[in-house]
């Protein structure tokens, strides 16, 4: 369940109610023990709250402007899973010569157990592919030394830069060149154990794609090369993106 609405032209406001049951089954004999201990169900009773002041030119390809995104999601009303998840998002754009945007955009998240539940797995931050292109999803962040399976931390942070610019293609194409640099790290599980590892360095990669503004949303080619990454990360060269990346 959902509400939103504004509060002022720029500034909106939301609730939601959100109540689910997963299951963890058929979990491979040589998978992570930390996820084999998160096998059966559990039960999930969640509301947030998200405050957004939008100030873009346009919601889908913006060119100048800026947006920021404040959630609180607190479960526990009800359920036996409780927690306090804060995550904050920023982006700015800028419009230069020859009709080239350069984005600045940026995300940090926190989760934190509450009344001494520890945060369970499929409630912590994976982090990679979409986020920082050139590494593979859950490509970084905490991980089964052996395993060597994703597991999720409990803090996050990820930032862009990105200038997209014309190919000379007409306008009605809607095709655009981009170069990037993404960076970023996730981690923190709590218990830590040594057979965890959990670097909190920096990651960090460049690359250049395309963009396509289709009737369908935008689409997205990107080939990404790590630059800082740690030995356990797990890569990923090409990439597509479908829909808006903020």
């Amino acid at each position: 369940m959902r509400l939103k609405y504004p509060i002022t032209d720029r500034l909106s406001q939301s609730w939601r109610y959100g109540f689910n049951r997963t299951r963890i089954s058929d979990v491979e004999s040589d998978a992570s023990p930390f996820i084999v201990a998160e096998s059966g169900a559990r039960v999930v009773s969640e509301i947030s709250h998200g405050l957004v002041y939008d100030r873009r030119d346009n919601i889908i390809d913006p060119s100048k402007g800026y947006i920021l995104r404040l959630t609180h999601d607190l479960a526990g009303l009800g359920g036996p899973t409780k927690h306090l998840r804060t995550k904050f998002k920023a982006a700015r754009y800028y419009t230069f010569f020859d009709d080239t945007v350069l984005s600045l955009s940026g995300e940090a998240g926190y989760i934190v157990g509450l009344f001494d539940k520890d945060v369970r797995l499929l409630d912590r931050f994976f982090v990679g592919g979409e986020t920082i292109r050139g590494f593979a999803t859950s490509g970084i962040g905490p991980r089964d030394r052996n395993a060597q399976d994703a597991l999720g931390g409990e803090w996050k942070y990820h930032g862009s830069i990105e200038a997209k610019f014309p190919l000379g293609l007409p306008n009605e194409v809607g095709i655009k060149g981009r170069v990037f640099s993404d960076f970023g790290s996730v981690a923190k599980t709590t218990p830590s154990d040594p057979a965890i590892f959990d670097s909190s360095s920096l990651r960090a990669s460049v690359g250049i794609g395309l963009t396509w503004v289709s009737p369908f949303g935008p689409i997205g080619a990107d080939f990404g090369v790590p630059v800082l990454k740690e030995d356990l990360d797990k890569t990923q060269v090409f990439r597509l993106n479908f829909g808006t990346r903020f």
